[in-house]
């Protein structure tokens, strides 16, 4: 995480109490490299061989376990020997070699494959005199290839090390940049560090670091508008082959805005949402992890509990939405047969198995209209902003406009509906679940 709260450029890098309230300067390794205070890295995909660590799931620390990284790479044995194998052919010229290796089972099978004379191995069960020992002579250059696991990713300083393979995943940009930093120092005779991922971590070295935990392994920094205070935020995201964004994982927005007092203007962070918990109460948004409202400070239903409630009542009725259907029909054939008139608009929420559950807006009339978009319009803004790239606030006023946005209406991850004598009536449609 961030040990400041507030950037210099105008945004926020935590909600929560850090150490230091204000960033004043940052020095981007872009520039140190530019500047040459760094070695210029010559970052190169793996081209013989790689590992696909996208099936494996990370503990709550972001971490991968190392029962089931020894278990994919046992499956994978020659595959290790191949990339041990072009190390030692690219790295022919190279002053220092250092390796990162996944697991200790793992950085002794790479080992293994290494020049026995010209090779170390440091791990975590290595004590310190020989760790000591081994450092020194890998310093001295009497040793060409050291492979650790997960103890030199920091603090560590050989300045002549001018190649870095990377056979271990991460989650952590910071991490990776550190790992790499390791053959950044200038040294005599090194004109750059040849760097080679051989796990797809997918990083941009130069790629500020979100302040997240990455979501997935296709997830990667996007540049997302706020539509209310237009401030570009950066966060995990996923994107399209054709490079356009999809869906992001954001929550709030990050921009500072100046809020106007009696004796001088203060800066807070923006206030807009891209997804929340509506309170019940007062209508006032929230995180979707909120326990309390911010505005009325009641506490707010847990979702969870909310459907289990629902779930035991014998006149209630539950989807998990898997999409949803709009459709323009003619008040005499809605399902309520106490409300007749004027065209409609029908919206079918459905489930994988077909199951369906309807609501019906009656646009000709205000209250329903607000209610219309009291559910949908601020969720709606904020896919607009992805889809069409637009910062404005949007407001649905009458059924051909929302017939338009069909494809983009936001779509609920449960619906609970009650039964009433003729029909189910729609209580709750819970969105941005997390349960």
């Amino acid at each position: 995480g961030w040990i400041y709260k507030k950037h210099y450029r105008g945004f926020i890098r935590s909600e929560e109490k850090r150490p230091f309230e204000h960033c004043i300067y940052e020095l981007p390794l872009r520039y140190l490299i530019k500047r040459e205070y760094l070695t210029e890295p010559n970052l190169v995909d793996a081209t013989i061989e790689h590992y696909d660590f996208s099936s494996l799931s990370t503990n709550v620390s972001g971490d991968y376990s190392p029962t089931d990284m020894n278990h994919l790479l046992n499956k994978n044995p020659r595959v290790t020997q191949s990339i041990i194998e072009q190390i030692i052919e690219l790295g022919h010229k190279r002053q220092g070699i250092m390796i990162f290796a996944a697991t200790v089972e793992h950085a002794k099978e790479v080992f293994s494959y290494l020049p026995t004379q010209l090779s170390a191995l440091i791990t975590g069960a290595t004590d310190n005199t020989a760790r000591d020992k081994l450092i020194k002579a890998f310093k001295r250059k009497e040793i060409k290839y050291l492979v650790n696991v997960s103890v030199l990713t920091t603090g560590f300083d050989a300045p002549h090390v001018d190649m870095i393979a990377i056979l271990r995943p991460t989650q952590s940009v910071s991490l990776y940049q550190q790992i790499i930093g390791r053959g950044l120092r200038l040294s005599d005779n090194k004109k750059d560090c040849l760097v080679i991922d051989y796990t797809g971590n997918d990083f941009d070295l130069y790629h500020p670091e979100v302040g997240e935990k990455k979501p997935n392994s296709k997830s990667k920094p996007v540049q997302v508008v706020c539509p209310s205070c237009e401030f570009p935020n950066v966060f995990w995201g996923i994107c399209d082959d054709n490079g356009y964004l999809v869906e992001h994982y954001g929550r709030r927005c990050t921009g500072l805005v100046n809020v106007p007092s009696t004796e001088q203007a203060t800066e807070s962070q923006c206030d807009y949402r891209f997804v929340f918990k509506e309170c019940p109460h007062c209508g006032g948004e929230n995180d979707i992890a909120a326990r309390n409202c911010i505005q009325c400070h009641k506490v707010l239903v847990d979702p969870d509990d909310m459907l289990k409630k629902a779930l035991k009542l014998k006149d209630s009725k539950i989807i998990r939405c898997a999409g949803l259907n709009l459709t323009r029909v003619n008040g005499k054939v809605s399902d309520k047969l106490s409300d007749k008139g004027a065209d409609k608009l029908k919206i079918t929420y459905h489930d994988e198995e077909g199951t369906e559950l309807n609501e019906y807006f009656d646009f000709a009339k205000p209250n329903q209209v607000k209610a219309f978009n009291a559910i949908f319009s601020k969720r709606l803004s904020a896919k607009i902003s992805i889809k069409l790239g637009s910062t404005e606030s949007f407001e649905v006023t009458n059924i051909e406009q929302a017939l338009t946005l069909a494809n983009i209406l936001p779509c609920p991850n449960f619906v609970i509906a009650r039964k009433q004598k003729f029909y189910w009536r729609i209580k709750n449609r819970l969105f941005d679940y997390q349960g």
